[in-house]
């Protein structure tokens, strides 16, 4: 028998900042490859991945943007509670 442990979504907020936090590790390890010669194919399947990827974290990056500045800060600060 398989038990599912079931979370409540995340705020939409949080949700975004979630998926901020992703891309910034998924281009700090393309970019540590991108570093390196010769290219690999695992190399051309991240670039891939993180292209693949970059619309929902420009929409995201987007929607934190037009926050005022408090209230970006109140939102990092809960994120960075609940990501700790």
């Amino acid at each position: 028998m398989t038990h599912t442990v079931h979370q409540a979504p995340a705020p939409a907020d949080q949700a975004d900042l979630d998926l901020l936090a992703a891309a910034r590790r998924r281009v700090q390890r393309l970019v540590a490859l991108l570093e390196t010669l010769p290219f690999t194919e695992h190399t051309a399947r991240i670039a891939r991945e993180y292209l693949r990827e970059a619309g929902p974290a420009r929409e995201a990056f987007d929607r934190f943007a037009q926050l005022d500045p408090a209230e970006q800060q109140r939102q990092l600060r809960v994120w960075q509670g609940a990501a700790s």
